[in-house]
């Protein structure tokens, strides 16, 4: 599977039990499930300190994370942080229903609980967008071969065009 580029996306939630502005988690396991409703899921382990968060049915904040916010991927990622010392100098404010929203990111999608499935070692939350906010045009992290990646160039559409098959006629 290190061969199939995945999204990178920065999940965040307030969590009811602290006083840190919340938690926030990297997925890299993000996907479009319907349009409409909009639907989105990801999955969580079990054992990741947001699965109880993600659990208790609060709303949460999706961010698409730019190229210019993959150390936001990395500072995220990192097991053992607390929800202070995950947004200790990073960029946020506090929406109305209690969710951090990471500054300069250029999309963020706000959702509700609206499923989820237990799968191995992991939940599978599904969640229904409920607002966008939309912000400049950074490009987009993703995770492949072990490492944080941009998209990278558009294609030419002559790599775009179908493969022509030889002729068989032999007139």
């Amino acid at each position: 599977m290190r061969r199939v580029p995945s999204p990178v996306v920065v999940i965040t939630a307030p969590d009811p039990l602290s006083d840190a502005p919340g938690r926030g988690i990297t997925i890299g396991s993000f996907a479009s499930v319907a349009l409409d409703p909009p639907l989105v899921s990801f999955n969580v382990a079990r054992d990741a300190s947001m699965h109880r968060i993600m659990k208790s049915g609060v709303r949460y904040v999706v961010h698409v994370l730019g190229e210019g916010q993959a150390h936001l991927a990395k500072r995220f990622a990192e097991p053992g942080r607390t929800g202070h010392e995950q947004f200790d100098g990073v960029p946020h404010r506090v929406d109305d229903a209690g969710s951090p929203i990471l500054e300069s990111v250029g999309l963020a999608l706000h959702c509700v609980p609206h499923d989820e499935t237990e799968v191995a070692d992991k939940t599978l939350f599904i969640g229904r967008v409920v607002q966008v906010d939309e912000d400049d045009d950074d490009g987009a992290v993703l995770y492949y071969r072990q490492d944080y990646r941009g998209v990278g160039r558009e294609l030419p559409s002559s790599l775009l065009s179908p493969v022509k098959r030889a002729s068989n006629d032999s007139s």
